[in-house]
This record gives structure tokens, sequence and C-alpha cells, in this order.
């Protein structure tokens, strides 16, 4: 294991677990210089490794940092002849910081921990270091220089540009010099004012850039990130607008769906739905179907029978659920007029190009029928249609677009499904779920939870864009992915959008599985398939 392997694994093992210490002084921050691009100030941990919040630590690990990471720590545990929990009790007892900086010949890092002698006798000791100078060591073994001052522990590899980030840092770190460290930085600002035991600076380069703070703070058996990003480019599309969301309506989901979120939406399409616009003018709802609406709407996935892909509805909020009927039929009319028009426009022409440069398939069904169809409130070119301008390898072909109406004591909803089933689930949910604790509305820009093990489940099932095969990159990818949220359990979220550059959120994160359970297996590098596979 290299050595930049194992102080990211015991990194990452800061940023899971959290305590209840908590200090005023930003030091951990001085220690980085003030273009470091990943930053970590956490305080002491140890208590966090018992019991339930014990139970976090191992899948975190995993989740965050991956298997070799989780590897390396049992690494670690096996080398000091103890089981995990005590070495990370000796290790970790106490304060640490963590930067990595890109220099001309890569990332480099330096790892600090505050304590008394003994403690870092102790860590100088795990790592086999020799006295060089009062003060100065270096461990030969694990290619690491090592240096004592101002309370600190600080640790680099061993070489010129190590030693060069040990001695910047050592300057640093009695004076907390804003100047030259991250404690300069100005989107770190807010996060300096926050009294978190974990605290974390990540900087995202183009065509994002901007940077991200966390501050993460442990419960019984769960952990609870505060979230605050500011970015030149948003990774996705979302509005500033914020409103009051039913919370309750979401939780109510949770035993059945994969995902939900809530957020406030009008009905207007912004400039993110521009693409399907062009294809489907038809998309837009009326100005009067609009003004039915009371500014909530849902998203929720979930799984339909022995079917690959997920089963995805949205859901309106209205206000006169008589009147969102009537409107729902005029407008699903024209929109599967759209998807129908939108597949022919598809088809060979006469005299024109290839079927196989065109053709993708026979419309699910023809005029004749759509009356029928329409009837039943389903319209079949939904999948069609998502093969045509998705792809296929979306494996999305089976879709199919029904509709209905909910009515509410307090209202209803329009309800739009890829899968009748689906439909039934969700709808069933809205109208005995949605009039709850009216009251109890946080004002936010959404608010949602991902259940970890089923999403993982779908993914595995589902497998968008994978082709036949273990050595299909696509598939491993997603296959990491699942293992991923499989061990981050369930998360629940809200967020806002202050600013159209700037996002805030809280995210509480129950994990499964526990630290002391089976270490992680060995990962057998297989490289002629570029992949890697446990043994």
């Amino acid at each position: 294991m290299r050595p930049l392997q194992r102080f990211i694994a015991m990194t990452c093992c800061a940023i899971v677990v959290c305590a209840s210490l908590v200090r005023a002084d930003n030091a951990g921050f001085a220690i980085a210089p003030k273009n470091a691009r990943f930053a970590i100030d956490a305080y002491a941990i140890a208590d966090m490794l018992e019991g339930e919040k014990g139970a976090a630590v191992r899948p975190m690990i995993e989740a965050l940092a991956g298997k070799e990471a989780l590897a390396t720590f049992d690494f670690l545990a096996r080398r000091c002849d103890a089981h995990g929990d005590l070495v990370a009790r000796e290790v970790f007892a106490g304060r640490m910081a963590f930067f990595l900086v890109d220099m001309q010949d890569g990332p480099t890092w330096v790892f600090g921990i505050e304590g008394d002698d003994a403690r870092c006798l102790r860590v100088t000791r795990l790592l086999g270091a020799k006295m060089l100078a009062p003060g100065r060591f270096e461990s030969p073994t694990e290619r690491l220089a090592l240096r004592r001052v101002g309370g600190w522990l600080l640790i680099a590899p061993s070489g010129p540009v190590g030693e060069k980030l040990i001695a910047a840092s050592a300057a640093r770190v009695p004076v907390e010099d804003a100047a030259n460290s991250l404690l300069g930085e100005p989107l770190l600002q807010n996060l300096l004012a926050v009294e978190a035991p974990v605290r974390v600076f990540m900087r995202h380069g183009a065509p994002m850039g901007g940077a991200t703070t966390i501050a993460l703070r442990g419960g019984a058996s769960s952990i609870r990130a505060e979230v605050t990003g500011n970015y030149e480019r948003l990774p996705f599309s979302m509005t500033t607008q914020r409103g009051a969301l039913d919370a309750h309506l979401v939780r109510a989901f949770e035993d059945r769906a994969v995902m939900m979120v809530a957020n406030p939406a009008d009905g207007k399409p912004g400039t993110s739905d521009a693409f399907w616009m062009a294809l489907l003018p038809e998309i837009a709802p009326s100005p009067a179907m609009r003004a039915n609406f009371s500014g909530e709407r849902v998203f929720a996935v979930g799984t339909a029978g022995s079917r690959d892909m997920p089963a995805m509805a949205f859901a309106w909020r209205v206000e006169d659920a008589e009147q969102a009927e009537a409107d729902q039929e005029h407008y699903m009319r024209g929109l599967c007029c759209g998807l129908t028009r939108a597949i022919e426009r598809t088809r060979p022409k006469p005299g024109g190009a290839s079927a196989a440069e065109t053709d993708v398939g026979e419309p699910a069904h023809s005029h004749a029928g759509e009356q029928a169809d329409l009837a039943a409130h389903r319209c079949a070119e939904l999948g069609p249609f998502a093969d045509r301008y998705l792809g296929a390898p979306f494996k999305l072909g089976k879709s199919v677009l029904c509709w209905g109406t909910v009515a509410t004591p307090c209202g209803g909803w329009q309800v739009y499904s890829s899968d009748p089933s689906w439909l039934a689930v969700v709808s069933e949910r809205l109208s005995t779920a949605s009039c709850d604790q009216v009251d109890e509305r946080p004002k936010a820009g959404g608010v949602g939870f991902c259940d970890g093990p089923r999403a993982a489940t779908l993914l595995r099932r589902w497998q968008p864009l994978a082709a036949a095969g273990d050595k299909d990159r696509v598939a491993l990818g997603l296959a990491a992915l699942s293992d991923t949220m499989e061990r981050l359990g369930r998360v629940r979220f809200q967020y806002e959008l202050p600013t159209p550059s700037t996002i805030r959120a809280t995210v509480e994160i129950e994990p499964l599985g526990r630290l002391t359970g089976q270490p992680a297996r060995a990962v057998e590098t297989v490289r002629d398939a570029g992949s890697a596979k446990p043994r």
C-alpha cells in the first residue's frame, strides 16, 4: 500500500465519524496552502467508534473512498496487531488535518495530527520513523517525512516537494496565516464560523469551478452533513424557487419508492426543457391548466413488476381536482399526438434514406387505436420515443405514458407515470398522505430521499448503457455505483439555491453495516479486462 492510499483511508475515517468535542480555532485549515484543492479539519473521533456510532464507519469508508481504502484500513489494523477500532483510537484520539495540493509532478498531500508527545510518539512508532534531529523524523520504509511543530505532527511524502510543503505548513501553524493559507479563501469563510466536529473543503475545476464546503455531525446511528457550494456553473439544472414543501408526504413514500423529490414548480417550462420543447411543443401546459397548480411537484422513482427499467412518476398538486381532470384529458390528447408525430418523423420517406439509417420500428399503435388507448389513460408511444431520442441502450423502450387525477380533501394531484402499476402506487399514496400535517412544511428548494439498497437493486437490474459481458466498463462502473449506494443506506436531503450559482443543503445518511464486520475483500486487478473483481 502506498503512503498516500493509507492516509487517504485514515482521512476518510475522520470524515465519516464525528465527535461532540468542538474547538474554536482554525489551525487545521491554516496548515493547508491557499491553493489547496481538498482539505479537512477534524476533531477527536475515538468516542464515535463504539456501539451504533461505530456501525457507520466501515460502509461509509467503502462508499466514499472505495474498497482499496478500506483494505488499507484493514492492513494498518493487522500491521499493529490490533483491531481497526483500537488503531483508530490510538491514532485519531485527538485532532487531525489533511490537504491535497496540485504540484508540477501531480497532487501531493500533508497530514497533520495535533497532540501531546505521547500521542505523536505512538504515530512515529506506527510508521517506523527514526529521528533525524529534534522534532524531525523520517520513515524510510514508508517513504515519509515527519516534523513536530506547534503542537502538531506534520507528515508528508519524503523528498524535496513533501519537505517543502511541511516547512511551509510549519510556518503557518503558529500564526494561522490567512494570507498564505486556506484560511484566506473567500469560499471557506462561512465554514470557519461553523463549530462542527468535521469540516471539509473541496475545490472544483472547470467547467463547474468554485468550491464545496461540508460540515459533518454525528448522531446516534446517522451522519448529518451541512453542504454549501458556490460554483461558476451548476452541475445540474435547478431554479432558485423556494416553496412550502410537504416533507411528511415525502416520508410516506420511504417504504416503497427508490427515490423521491418534492420541489416548487408552476408548470412553466424552463431553459433546461428547451430540447424537449423543440421536439414536443405540446409538453407545455396551457395557462389555464397552470393556473390550477398550487406550486408543488413530486418526482418518484420505483420498480414495477419484473421490468428491468425504473418506473417514474411526476405529480403536480392542484387546487381543483375536477378541473384538473378535464385539463389533463385535453392536455394528454395533444401530447400523445405529439409523441406519435415525433416517432413518424423518423420513418423513411419514399426515395429517401434507407430504412437502416432512419427507421426505428413501427409506432406503438396507429391513429385508429389511439382513442381506445386514450380512453384507458394510456399512451404507448413513450417507449419508442425514448428509444429514438435517448437511445435504445437506455432500455426504456417498454415505457408506457399513463396518467390520472387524484382527488383529496385538500385539492388533488395530476399524476403521470411511465408504468401503470407505479401510477397506481403513487396515486394511492398521494390520496392518503398529501393532506396530513399541512402546517409543517419547510420553505425549501427541494426535499427528498434516496433508498440506497433499492437504488442498487434497480441499477443492477436495469444496467442502462451497459453491454453484455463483464469486460464492459459501463457495467463495471454501474456495479461499483450500486455497491456504493447500497452501503450508504438511506439518504434524506433538503436544499435551496439562494442565488443561481449557490446551493445549500442538509443531508442525513443512515449507513448500513458495522465496523466489526469482516475485513474488506481483497481486490484483484484484471489488467487485460481493464477492471477490478473481488476474489
